[in-house]
């Protein structure tokens, strides 16, 4: 319950298919993700304003662990994919602003963290 997540917390680990995707204190995670199914997380999350709307939900089912896709993966669901994530597993690296300059404790395992925090 990422409502709840929000209220005892002070640094959020995200992970997808038995890995840390994404590493940050909590307000700058729901703030600005830097990882795609972190920021498809944070959409779903129901709101009063939209009541009566659809939820948001990610495309796409989780992957099998005993079949987890090569490269990322979230890849299949993730609308930034691209032939480096199918090929390539994504190391977690700092998170750096739009300076350059590192965040302390966000770190993202995305080929295109930097496109989907400042993007």
């Amino acid at each position: 319950d990422l409502g709840v997540v929000a209220d005892v917390a002070d640094k959020i680990a995200v992970m997808y298919a038995g890995r840390i995707v994404e590493t940050a204190p909590v307000h700058e995670l729901y703030a600005n993700p830097a990882h795609p199914y972190t920021k498809g997380l944070l959409r779903s999350i129901p709101r009063l304003d939209q009541k009566g709307q659809d939820l948001y939900a990610i495309k796409g089912l989780p992957p099998n662990l005993l079949k987890v896709p090569a490269g990322c993966a979230f890849n299949p669901r993730c609308e930034r994919a691209t032939d480096l994530c199918r090929s390539e597993l994504p190391q977690l690296v700092p998170v750096l602003d739009a300076e350059g300059a590192d965040l302390p404790g966000r770190r993202s395992a995305c080929h295109f963290w930097k496109e989907t925090l400042h993007g």
